[in-house]
């Protein structure tokens, strides 16, 4: 009977085993997948295919079993050889199942467990090493089970800081006395940060002036490593009068989910790029100036035909009078009009910072070309002065009159050019006038000649002559042959 009976223990044994082996999912957790990348970044890894870690940066380690566990999980990262349990080379992270919980076992700092999750398959490890970590090839193990299931070598990067900035000139331009919402975007005005490091970067900015009413459009916006970001401009406005607002700002960059840790203090950038910001409250189209607290708009240049009249405005605000004078060069100034009156000029404006005061300006195109309207403000209180101008192009016309520089270089080359004529002249009438003389004295006496033009001459002469003459006793001989010997030439 007890023979028999322990092949069926034996039998219920294994059946018990069996179920049990069932029923544990951790047993089951033979393999995993694992991906290490930091945190909102895409994986990155070296030549060899190894993944690449960033130190003191927050990073994702996906652990994916290949089946569900009821059990902890637990992460090991290691530098072979390294000094156990030191930041520079050894972390240990443990997500305990029976208490739910991450925990950094070691250190207490690197790891974000408001972050980290799992769904009993799927583990996420938001963990992170010091920034002064040794840099090499470190060992990760996966552990789950009491087990290591997973072995994989990653290679630890110090930190590398490094990025430009760069910046536009802004310009806002706001009508007066009028809400404005207005973003640089439109006119392809930004902040660019170029990040050519390894730790993303974001931008932030700081205002000297206006800092209620300027902002960046994008400030989540990150410069991901090797990449760049542009930031624009935001500015939101109540309702004021004209005025002109130079604003000076400075832009600079953060690292994006660095470490609380000792090292971090090497992740905090210095370097800030500076720019600038013009707010212009004024009319469309028109140039806004400021002088003391004195805002005159007028538009820069205005079109008008040949012998027409044109008519513009212009407008003054302030705190403050001011004595105007208007002037035209180039152009007749019809007239200066303030609710349809002519006014005498130059003439005393009072003004109100809370309300523009207009003026009508008209002049006549009296000249081809460009002319000029010239304002001129004095401010009563402070004493500032201030010109201001404005283009009058004038279509059609008669060619406009030389300068007088031009024409005095005229005249000078005209005289230039006579006198040359003239002493040109006079040389032809000195070569005529002694050539007539030389004629009137005779030919002239031939030049002296030299010994061989004599000789020439000579022997030429003699072959003209005679061919022979007779001497003493009948003989022919040449006028220049030798006497026989003995014989005397008669004479």
């Amino acid at each position: 009977m007890g023979s028999r009976a322990r092949p069926g223990l034996l039998l219920l044994s294994l059946l018990v085993v069996g179920g049990l082996s069932f029923l544990a999912p951790s047993v089951r957790a033979v393999g995993a997948d694992v991906t290490i990348r930091m945190l909102g970044e895409a994986p990155i890894a070296n030549a060899d295919g190894q993944p690449i870690w960033v130190a003191g940066i927050w990073h994702e380690i996906f652990v994916n079993l290949t089946a569900a566990t009821a059990g902890s999980v637990e992460v090991r990262a290691s530098l072979p050889g390294g000094s156990p349990k030191t930041m520079d080379a050894d972390y240990d992270w443990l997500y305990d199942a029976a208490n739910a919980t991450w925990t950094d076992a070691y250190y207490a700092l690197f790891i974000r467990s408001d972050l980290s999750y799992t769904d009993g398959q799927h583990f996420v490890f938001v963990v992170g090493v010091d920034a002064a970590a040794i840099p090499g090839l470190w060992t990760v193990h996966i552990i789950a089970g009491g087990s290591t299931i997973v072995t994989e070598t990653v290679e630890i990067q110090a930190p590398s800081l490094s990025y430009g900035l760069s910046a536009a000139d802004f310009t806002f331009q706001v009508e007066p006395y009028s809400t404005a919402d207005i973003s640089s975007e439109p006119g392809n005005q930004y902040l660019r940060a170029s990040n050519v490091g390894n730790v993303p970067l974001r931008m932030r900015v700081s205002f000297d002036v206006l800092q209620s009413h300027l902002s960046l459009v994008n400030p989540a916006d990150v410069a991901h490593p090797l990449t760049d970001a542009r930031y624009y401009v935001r500015l939101v406005m109540d309702p004021s009068p004209p005025e002109v607002v130079d604003v000076n700002g400075l832009s600079q960059v953060s690292v994006v989910n660095v470490i609380p840790s000792p090292g971090a203090a090497q992740l905090v950038p210095t370097i800030e790029q500076p720019f600038t910001l013009h707010v212009f409250v004024g009319r469309s189209g028109y140039a806004v100036r400021a002088i003391g607290n004195v805002v005159f708009q007028s538009l820069d240049s205005v079109n008008v035909a040949y012998g027409s009249i044109v008519t513009w405005q212009v407008f003054l605000n302030g705190g403050q009078n001011v004595s105007l004078d208007v002037s035209a060069s180039g152009a007749r100034l019809v007239g200066v009009l303030s609710s349809g009156t002519k006014l005498v000029l130059p003439t005393t404006l009072v003004l109100s910072p809370e309300s523009e005061y207009p003026l009508t300006i008209q002049v006549e195109a009296t000249q081809a070309g460009t002319g000029t309207v010239s304002f001129s403000l004095h401010l009563l209180s402070t004493g500032d002065s201030r010109t201001f101008t404005t283009s009058v192009r004038v279509n059609g016309g008669p060619a406009p009159l030389l300068s007088a520089e031009v024409s005095y270089l005229w005249i000078i080359g005209s005289a230039l050019a006579a006198v040359t004529f003239v002493l040109m002249g006079v040389s032809q009438w000195r070569h005529r006038t002694g050539r007539f003389r030389g004629q009137a004295k005779g030919p002239e006496r031939p030049a002296k000649r030299g010994y061989n033009s004599r000789r020439r001459a000579r022997v030429g002469r003699n072959e003209k002559r005679p061919n022979e003459s007779k001497g003493d006793n009948g003989a022919k001989r040449s006028p220049r042959s030798p006497r026989p010997k003995g014989v005397r030439e008669s004479r």
